[in-house]
């Protein structure tokens, strides 16, 4: 009778009520993300805060950075003491608390003064400034935490729905799928509604994407809560409790594991797990790299095109958001799939699919063609006031996302095939903070650019990208060999 309820529903509802919950949670999150440095730099009389675009990149990146790093201790707490069900539902009322921050952080009151006769109120304003920031800094604090308790809790509850573990990659397909139609939605309607159906007068809404955004996270988790009883019993108690597909208890994951840690203690490490951990530290600082050059598009990027390229396209008015994080993310839904039959077309071949560290090779060489396509759009513009046209960001963005689906198989399940188990929680989290790195860094590019200009700043990526890609081609075949076991 089960088997033949499993082939009329392949998953149980509960995976999809969480497939949808974290569409909630990425359509406010990139719904906000791209809008946040523009909304930081804006001119106090468009609704922004008028913040220099260098501090404006930092406190922007810093948003992406420890949504990264807070899972880390949500992970921690729901591993010990929480259910994940109620750390979701708690993760998403906590965001929603968050963005409410940002819609919080500018009194349109004071705004409307912003005019020539009213200059003795220019003191005033910046003033405000002050508060309007520590709103914002609340904003990405707040909204990190709730991120911490719902990201990797909510992936972890929907993993113990699914009874037949061969199943698995093919349902965190689908997850993976909401997630992205997720962000592709919040970028994509978001972008239009700063600048359209928020917009009063010259003020750009993006305090009322803000609150959008809460409102949906509010709306999110009290769907998800709502939907406690079809979750077939899991997340009710800690992950330290093994739990069947039915949530029925088995046993107790530190019980099982404490035999072997004791086993573990004063085992020296052989050489091929020597040669795992090598390989994890190299390909840590690698991605270093990668990241803080491909997120430049919700930073720098966004910054130069929205002073420096014209915009429409055709009879369309674009913005920055869209040539960039709604563009990335459409390319993403379709390349996804076209690289998925590359890859199983090249498996069947005598010699087989490429190896993990050749497409890392091929990301880099997009990636400092993407920035080489950059190189000929500013040649092209001619500096001054002159604009290029929106047709090479969306160039640069095919290049740039085609070396992003090549450089997806490096992650956390790399970490998990390569480290030794006795080592495995502290090189995932090597693995983590160089993500975290990456975003952190990705806030300081803008005042390198101040400092010593675009053009020299686009030239030193493209260079620094094809260096890597032949170092990489050069070591392709020994890191192949150190982690082949």
């Amino acid at each position: 009778m089960e088997n033949s309820g499993a082939e009329k529903s392949k998953y149980p509802i509960g995976f999809y009520i969480g497939c949808l919950t974290y569409s909630f949670e990425r359509f406010a999150f990139y719904g906000t993300k791209p809008l946040l440095v523009l909304y930081l730099t804006a001119a106090v009389a468009n609704g922004g805060l008028a913040i220099p675009k260098a501090q404006a990149a930092i406190i922007a990146a810093n948003f992406t950075a420890y949504t990264y790093i807070a899972p880390l201790i949500g992970g921690y707490i729901c591993d010990k003491w929480l259910g994940a069900r109620y750390a979701v539902t708690l993760g998403c009322i906590i965001m929603g608390i968050g963005y409410l921050m940002g819609w919080k952080s500018s009194n349109p009151a004071v705004v409307n003064m912003v005019d020539p006769a009213y200059g003795l109120y220019a003191s005033y304003i910046r003033s405000l400034g002050v508060k309007n920031m520590a709103s914002i800094n609340m904003m990405i604090y707040i909204v990190s935490i709730g991120t911490g308790l719902f990201k990797g809790n909510l992936a972890g509850l929907m993993g113990r729905m699914i009874e037949d573990d061969s199943k698995m990659d093919a349902a965190f397909s689908i997850q993976y799928s909401f997630v992205n139609i997720g962000a592709f939605f919040g970028s994509a309607i978001m972008g239009v509604a700063y600048m359209q159906f928020f917009k009063k007068g010259l003020m750009l809404g993006f305090r009322e994407v803000f609150l959008f955004c809460a409102v949906l996270m509010f709306i999110g988790g009290v769907a998800f809560t709502a939907s406690y009883k079809l979750l077939h019993g899991q997340g009710r108690l800690p992950f330290k409790y093994l739990t069947d597909a039915k949530g029925n208890v088995i046993g107790e994951a530190e019980k099982s594991s404490g035999s072997k840690s004791s086993e573990n203690k004063g085992v020296k490490l052989t050489k091929k797990e020597i040669n795992g951990v090598i390989a994890i530290i190299f390909v840590s600082f690698v991605s270093i790299i990668f990241w803080t050059f491909y997120e430049q598009q919700s930073s720098a990027l966004t910054l130069y095109a929205a002073d420096n390229v014209d915009m429409t396209l055709g009879a369309i008015k674009l913005s920055p958001v869209h040539v960039f994080t709604t563009w990335n993310g459409l390319l993403c839904i379709f390349m996804s799939l076209g690289a998925a039959k590359l890859w199983a077309t090249l498996a069947k071949r005598p010699q087989g699919d490429l190896t993990m560290f050749q497409k890392v090779t091929i990301a880099f060489a997009f990636l400092g063609l993407a920035y080489t396509v950059l190189i000929f759009m500013e040649l092209a513009r001619g500096g001054g006031s002159n604009k290029a046209s929106v047709l090479w960001l969306l160039f640069f963005g095919i290049l740039l996302t085609t070396g992003e689906i090549c450089f997806s198989p490096l992650g956390n399940s790399f970490v998990n095939k390569v480290a030794p188990k006795k080592y495995l929680s502290l090189l995932l989290g090597v693995w983590i903070f160089a993500t975290f790195a990456a975003n952190k860094l990705t806030g300081y590019v803008q005042g390198v650019i101040e400092n010593y200009g675009f053009m020299q700043t686009i030239v030193t990526f493209s260079v620094v990208s094809f260096i890597t890609m032949v170092i990489l081609f050069a070591l392709s075949k020994p890191l192949n060999k150190l982690v082949e076991s």
